[in-house]
């Protein structure tokens, strides 16, 4: 039992390492009876700081007495083809090694001997490698962690060590038990304060040896909460298995040096407990990262393990009795393929950790043609079926939206929205306050010795080996090695503007260097209330980086010193939360971070420009809270696990509450959209998406006039579409009547529920499209089907004209005011055409009683609508107020089109807001937002987490001809990249598609350049048939007074497509509020699918649309959605309706209680 203890705040004096310093003073001293206390330490100001320009200043390695440099050099043993890990560099790790307040550091050698520095203060370091006895072994040393593994106060060294011995390599057997690769733990003994620390070498002693292990690095932490500090050691492989043949068997088989352990501490004695605990360890790993939080907040720690090359990453969540269990598969919807260094952090003070993931996608475009890139179409399905789940070769970012029911949490991943998802070949990424305004920013290493994945590199080499073998002659290595380029990069820093927006600071905060930078680590070198940066470059010194925050910004900060258990002395693992007047931070006491390195233990966090520390929670990892209120800033605090003031109050965070409630199960609808094995890519090689994937639309009303909403459920190709009856407690069930199913070969796209012979009851329209049917092929004729007035349907369609428009939407109104419904049809795209404005056209209903007829009047109402462009959704709506239905158009590469109804003519106006509106415009719905008395209307449209962003200046273009003379049409699709357009498509994409370029572009290197100028010759530019899109984002449109103005809808909305809108007083407060859902699946790996949607609830307020609890308490509408309703029964309930392209519909009910805790963000 911890009693309560009583808290000393207490003034300390102590040297200030011959710096200059400015003294504050405390004004109160609080003594009780206790004897143990929380030390207020004084926070020492640098007065004779040099000025600099920057934010931080790169330091000269001599002057400061750092001058470790990991040199290697290649040799025909030691080189990059026969380890592909040869240029992952080593590691760097910070921390107060002899307890005298000053961090120091310790830096692992690959080939040079590992060195410790010891911080003398004001900027001097001393080399103390050989005397404190933690030089190491010169083969391969990787990853370093500082911890006091066991408990007596001073910080311990581990080191990991991996490489090849004489006679292993690429494809080559490993050496077992081999003795040089296994890992050191460096014992500290301790000093005077200030002094030189000595230390022994102890890890077998202690279990952590790990002979033979090709290993990356260790992380510390109380997996089991029983008081003291457990190990997860990362490791990776030299070889490379056939990861698709025996695919299960090899995951599960657990390697004995390639795979990542668990090691339990057993009284300071560790025990491998991988197998019993669930940790994978199968010869596909390789292991790059972890990072380890609090995921599922619980009050229990979880792993998160990253994982390069084809295997994929793995989140860890812990059981809570010494085991785990994977479930990266629930929470994430992708991931890095490459992925490489990793951190977890609250990056927009919400209280979640988010995860943060690298990989090696370059920003500029000549790297992104010159270098290898994403998968091809085949080789990434084969990786999803095969079980590696969707990966990107692109820097991942996943913000946290909070608990689900499950007790998961959920990720949407936002890194090209954030603007940090190209950094080229990144290692280590640490998400800390660098300028103290209380926002995480970034700080991501870079570079790589030689490009080994240069295409024309990869050629040659294929080529080189060929004739080798051919002669039987051996391959000089090292002339091919040496034929390689050095890619010296600048480190990128990233400025965090509002939590899900970043800026590039690069040059801005002095980060000029171009450097090969793979470890690094922050920590307040100079005591002076930021973080400084370090990091270990490969064949260069290092680089250190004073930051000069406190004269530049002079931003306030806290700094908190961690006084843990008696095996627990830092605290690790323990949670921190502050409070000021205006932000909240959320802190996890871990300290390796990013890539082989470890940071330092004392936490420095940010506060802006608040003045009072509201209160200061700090939850220990055993449960038991230190609270702290009103406290000022710029200080060190010291807190003391003895002090603690009891448990809190919950073991964990309960799931957030959302407005709609899963009832799907209950619900009695079991339809499954399910798309044929069709693949679009094969037939049109270079369409950026399937066409054949844009399905999985719905149809709401009481067909059968009992009072409750029916569902139509449309099919894909192959697939019958099926009807459901609403049941008065809210429950469906499945109709008898299903004559859809003679038209399943079909692929239905929109559907409509309407009155086609003013009887009274509602007949259905079904749109066809699709693409996988042969131009002109009877498939992509419409259907209706005709009401008895019982729900019971029959097929009509022959009333229909004749046509082959592969369709989009179909919706009604009484245009011509003659008293009976006539329909626009949208058509999507020519069959085989794309991107050539197929076919829309107007129905005029000339039915008479029992004679059903439509025909296309088109060509008499308005011609301009007949080819007006792909459309995707259309809206008959009186914006006038003339009581005449208008007709508003929107489609992909299209502009906002907008037709007016003069009499039963439909004649196009020009609205200055909607000139330059082209953009991927998915769907339109009308409502009075602004409630003044005319209709406004919402706009989906693909958003802006891609790659590919558009605007007036930079508009996305689609130059489209039949260039390789096949008869069929071949989009070149450009976007703009560093202020220049260029093709999206790789070199092999575009030769393999357009032949006739291969002379034009024989390597890679000349195609590396090229613009859509380069590619197509004056004369076939000229003829192409050219679209360009100039906006992304979903909006708004105001009406007022007849004129249109578009707005753009928050940021939340702007993470994926929006394809469906809905709109309710789903609050209870009086006002119609709106939901939009969508993303976007089917695109080609190289954009990636769009998923980061779980759906956006939005309110009208201050003349604007806004989003509430977006983040963290989000709908939970995730997946493909293609279509959504509002559901009504007799009985006065409203149930929510989602369809979604190859999954299953879902069904949700309205939580009452939502609204009453909601906040305008």
């Amino acid at each position: 039992m911890c009693l309560r203890k009583y808290i000393i705040l207490k003034k300390v004096e102590r040297k200030p390492h011959s710096n200059k310093c400015c003294l504050m003073k405390f004004k109160k001293t609080y003594k009780f009876k206790n004897l143990f206390y929380i030390a207020v330490l004084l926070v020492l100001y640098r007065c004779d700081t040099s000025s600099s320009h920057s934010l931080f200043t790169s330091l000269n390695p001599s002057s400061i007495g750092i001058e470790f440099q990991n040199d290697i050099q290649e040799t025909m043993h030691n080189n990059i083809l026969r380890n592909e890990y040869t240029y992952n560099g080593g590691g760097v790790a910070a921390g107060d090694l002899n307890n005298d307040g000053l961090a120091d550091v310790y830096f692992s050698g690959n080939m040079v001997s590992n060195k410790l520095y010891i911080n003398k203060g004001n900027w001097k370091f001393e080399d103390v490698t050989k005397f404190s006895g933690t030089g190491g072994r010169k083969n391969w040393a990787t990853g370093v962690v500082m911890v006091d593994i066991n408990g007596d106060g001073w910080l311990d060294i581990y080191v990991c060590y991996s490489g090849n011995s004489p006679g292993e390599g690429y494809n080559l057997p490993v050496v077992r038990n081999l003795p040089g690769r296994a890992n050191q733990l460096f014992i500290n003994k301790g000093c005077e304060p200030g002094g030189v620390p000595t230390f022994t070498e102890s890890a077998k002693k202690y279990g952590v040896d790990a002979i033979g292990t090709f290993s990356t690095q260790s992380y510390f932490f109380d997996y089991d909460k029983d008081g003291d500090l457990d190990m997860f050691l990362l490791n990776h492989a030299n070889t490379f298995y056939a990861p698709f043949i025996n695919t299960k068997r090899l995951r599960n088989l657990r390697h004995p040096y390639y795979g990542n352990k668990l090691f339990r501490n057993d009284n300071i004695k560790f025990v491998e407990v991988s197998k019993e605990a669930g940790i994978h360890g199968g010869g596909l790993n390789f292991g790059l990262s972890a990072s380890i939080s609090d995921i599922n907040m619980d009050n229990w720690p979880d792993l998160y393990v990253t994982n390069d090359y084809d295997e994929q990453d793995y989140c860890y969540i812990n059981n809570k009795d010494g085991t785990f269990r994977e479930v990266s598969k629930d929470i994430l919807g992708h991931m890095s393929k490459s992925s490489m260094g990793s951190d977890i952090a609250d990056i927009n003070n919400d209280g979640y950790a988010d995860i943060f993931v690298l990989d090696m996608l370059p920003e500029d475009n000549h790297r992104q043609k010159l270098l290898r890139g994403q998968d091809s179409y085949d080789r990434y399905q084969l990786a999803v079926d095969s079980g590696f789940h969707n990966q990107y070769l692109r820097n991942i970012l996943q913000l946290n939206r909070g608990l689900a029911a499950d007790s998961l949490p959920r990720y949407s991943e936002i890194g090209q929205f954030a603007g940090i998802s190209n950094t080229d070949w990144s290692w280590s990424v640490l998400l800390e306050d660098l300028d103290n305004d209380g926002l995480r920013d970034i700080f991501i290493t870079t570079g790589y010795l030689r490009d080994i994945t240069n295409m024309d590199h990869m050629t040659h080499t294929t080529e080189v080996y060929k004739k080798a073998a051919a002669r039987k002659e051996k391959v000089n290595f090292l002339k091919l090695i040496e034929e390689l380029p050095t890619t010296r990069l600048k480190n990128y820093v990233f400025q965090n503007a509002n939590g899900i927006k970043f800026i590039s600071k690069t040059d801005d905060w002095g980060f000029n260097q171009e450097t090969i930078s793979n470890g690094a680590a922050y920590a307040d070198f100079d005591n002076d209330g930021d973080y400084d940066l370090i990091t270990n470059n490969l064949n260069q010194h290092c680089t250190v980086l004073k930051n000069n925050q406190d004269e530049k910004l002079q931003n306030n900060f806290i700094k908190i010193k961690l006084i843990g258990s008696e095996n627990n002395t830092q605290g690790i693992g323990a949670k921190i939360w502050i409070e000021t007047e205006d932000k909240s931070i959320f802190h996890e006491a871990y300290t390796a971070r990013g890539y082989l390195s470890s940071s330092e233990p004392v936490i420095t966090l940010g506060l802006g420009n608040s003045e009072l520390i509201k209160s200061l929670k700090v939850l220990w990892p055993d449960g038991l809270q230190t609270v702290l209120s009103n406290l000022t800033p710029n200080q060190l605090i010291k807190l003391v696990y003895s002090g603690s003031q009891g448990k809190l109050d919950s073991s964990s965070v309960e799931p957030n509450k959302t407005l709609l409630d899963d009832v799907t199960s209950t619900s009695g609808i079991t339809f499954k959209h399910t798309t044929s094995n069709f693949v679009d890519f094969k037939k049109g090689g270079l369409w950026y998406y399937q066409l054949s994937k844009l399905g999985g639309f719905l149809a709401t009303g009481d067909v059968n006039s009992d009072g409750n909403d029916d569902i139509f459920f449309g099919g894909a190709a192959g697939q019958s579409a099926e009807l459901y009856h609403g049941n008065n407690d809210g429950t469906f069930s499945l109709s008898k009547n299903q004559p859809w199913s003679l038209d399943s070969s079909m692929e239905d796209m929109e559907s409509l529920f309407f009155d086609a012979d003013n009887d009274g009851d509602l007949d259905l329209y079904v749109v066809s499209g699709g693409v996988s049917f042969e131009i002109n092929s009877a498939q992509y004729q419409d259907r209706l089907y005709l009401n008895d007035g019982t729900g019971e349907f029959i097929n009509i369609s022959n009333v229909l004209p004749s046509e082959s428009t592969s369709g989009s939407c179909a919706v009604a109104a009484d245009y011509d005011m003659d008293g009976d419904l006539d329909v626009f049809v949208g058509g999507r795209h020519q069959a085989m055409g794309y991107p050539i404005s197929p076919k829309s056209f107007i129905l005029r209903n000339e039915s008479k009683g029992n004679n059903i007829k439509f025909v296309n009047a088109t060509e008499e109402i308005g011609t301009s609508i007949e080819h007006i462009g792909m459309v995707t959704d259309a809206q008959w709506t009186d914006y006038n107020g003339d009581n005449w239905p208008d007709l508003i158009v929107v489609g992909e590469w299209m502009g906002i089109k907008v037709f007016q109804n003069v009499n039963g003519k439909l004649i196009e106006q020009k609205m200055a807001s909607l000139e330059k509106s082209e953009g991927w415009w998915t769907s339109i719905s009308q409502l009075d937002i602004d409630a003044d008395g005319d209709m406004d209307y919402l706009v989906g449209n693909a958003g802006l987490n891609s790659q590919i962003k558009a605007s007036v200046a930079e508009p996305i273009e689609l130059y489209t001809f039949d260039y390789n003379n096949d008869g069929n049409l071949d989009p070149i699709l450009c976007y703009y990249i560093q202020g220049k357009s260029y093709p999206m498509h790789s070199r092999n994409e575009l030769l393999n598609h357009i032949i006739q370029l291969r002379k034009k572009f024989p390597n890679f290197f000349s195609y590396s350049d090229a613009t859509i100028i380069d590619i197509i010759d004056p004369e076939m530019r000229e003829k192409s048939f050219k679209l360009s899109a100039n906006i992304m984002e979903s909006c708004w449109i105001e009406n007022v007074e007849g004129e249109l103005i578009l707005k753009k809808l928050p940021d939340l909305v702007q993470f994926s497509y929006v394809n469906s809108f809905i709109n309710f007083d789903f609050d209870g407060d009086g006002t119609q509020d709106v939901i939009a859902a969508g993303n976007f699946y089917p695109l080609k790996p190289q954009i990636g699918m769009n998923d980061a949607s779980m759906g956006t609830f939005l309110k009208f307020a201050n003349n604007k649309l806004t989003v509430t609890d977006g983040i963290v308490s989000p709908l939970w509408l995730y997946g493909d959605i293609r279509d959504m309703a509002l559901l009504s029964f007799k009985s006065g309930k409203k149930l929510v309706v989602v369809s979604k392209n190859n999954e299953a519909a879902s069904i949700y009910a309205i939580n009452p209680e939502f609204g009453k805790e909601s906040k305008i963000r």
